[in-house]
């Protein structure tokens, strides 16, 4: 016997998905199927009658989870296995990245509701158990699930206070704990965003915050938007291996997942403004590549579809890898065929533009100016650091990363 879901976008049933001998089926809705301007779940889930098979169902909705210990610990809380994608979502579905919810049949989404404020007292107990407690999943009338590797708490933020969604009320941003062994995770994550933002990078507005005497990094939720009655929207989206149909275990182009050739291909096909976006793309490539950032994969990419148009969205989990000694800071994605940014060579360069199909000569002039406006920029900050993040010791080491990248940079020009 088959257990189902239903999966909704925002509160529109979309379809079912359905869990049979731990083999999963995602079929479309015929009444959305007949909807004028309906989109597809993902570029890898096309609008059909007939039902997805398990690999490319489970692509998409893998995704939808998180990873690692972060995984485990959740399974733990919620009485499942960590390997059963179907239970998962189950018990945390119910708030996902983007406008996604997963919720047994019968359930139908309810758009009612409310903000449950927590003190910072109890904000920081909450973040202080994690990942022995992510997401506060298995609470009553708390069903949030975020992908990644990292502890994160979806939360509503109103500019003073913090409050735990419930019901169906959407969360605005999130809330990330200090990396384990990662000194100074939270102030490198927040200049990096900072500065991004500072270039003209689309990036959220990330800030640290105090909770209760730690300092923790907010980030503003790029998937949602605030309507004008006050509340807030859910913005569909699927990052990049979604829409590749590639499982998260394999989101690194070592382990078999996208490299460059595909992000950019995605884009031209997939984006209704390819060129735009494209080039965008490429800031975000090179930005990685001066900041020192080895972890950019392709779950850190992703496409966001709002207002019945599907464009690059914007950039988040920008950090300066480099700093950190004992990480592997080989690229998450080849550049020309080099993993090893200490051997990036002009002919490297000739490689890449041949991979994204974007011209040598924009991709120099796109990096001289890039290295311009970074230097710019720091300039202004330097003289306005009123959040104190110049003055973090990590984010010395991150201009003391910068100034010998920019140094290569400038040998590949």
């Amino acid at each position: 016997m088959a257990d189902t879901l239903q999966v909704y976008w925002n509160r529109v049933l979309v379809g079912t998905l359905e869990h049979k001998a731990t083999r999963l089926a995602f079929r479309y809705d015929a009444q959305y199927l007949s909807r004028t301007g309906a989109m597809p779940l993902s570029r890898h889930l096309p609008l059909q009658h007939e039902a997805f098979d398990h690999e490319a169902s489970a692509a998409f909705f893998a995704n939808l989870l998180p990873e690692g210990d972060i995984r485990r610990q959740v399974a733990r809380n919620v009485g499942v296995s960590a390997e059963n994608i179907f239970a998962m979502l189950a018990a945390i579905g119910g708030d996902c990245a983007g406008a996604v919810s997963l919720l047994p049949p019968g359930v139908s989404v309810d758009a009612r509701g409310f903000y449950h404020p927590i003190s910072r007292e109890k904000l920081a107990e909450e973040l202080a158990h994690l990942p022995a407690h992510p997401f506060l999943a298995g609470d009553e009338g708390v069903r949030l699930s975020l992908a990644g590797a990292q502890n994160k708490l979806p939360i509503y933020y109103d500019g003073r206070d913090f409050f735990i969604p419930e019901g169906h009320y959407p969360s605005s941003h999130i809330l990330k704990t200090a990396i384990a062994q990662l000194d100074g995770s939270v102030a490198n994550e927040a200049f990096c965003m900072t500065l991004a933002r500072n270039v003209g990078l689309p990036v959220p507005l990330a800030e640290i915050v105090d909770v209760n005497g730690t300092p923790v990094y907010l980030v503003e939720r790029y998937d949602r938007a605030l309507r004008a009655d006050g509340t807030i929207e859910r913005l569909h989206q699927e990052d990049f291996c979604q829409a590749l149909g590639i499982p998260p275990e394999m989101k690194y182009e070592a382990e078999g997942g996208p490299g460059f050739r595909d992000c950019f291909k995605l884009v031209e096909l997939w984006s209704d403004e390819p060129i735009v976006d494209s080039l965008v793309l490429l800031d975000w490539v090179l930005f990685n590549l001066l900041i020192g950032n080895a972890d950019s994969h392709a779950k850190n990419l992703s496409l966001l579809y709002a207002g019945g148009t599907i464009r690059l969205a914007p950039f988040y989990d920008l950090l300066s890898t480099a700093v950190y000694e004992r990480i592997n800071n080989k690229l998450a994605m080849k550049m020309g065929g080099q993993r090893d940014h200490r051997y990036l060579a002009p002919h490297h360069l000739v490689r890449f533009v041949e991979e994204i199909g974007i011209e040598l000569r924009t991709v120099k002039i796109r990096m001289k100016e890039l290295i311009e406006r970074v230097n710019r920029a720091i300039e202004l900050m330097r003289k306005g650091d009123a959040s104190g993040l110049l003055s973090t010791p990590v984010a010395t080491s991150i201009l003391q990363v910068m100034v010998r990248r920019q140094q290569k940079m400038k040998s590949l020009i």
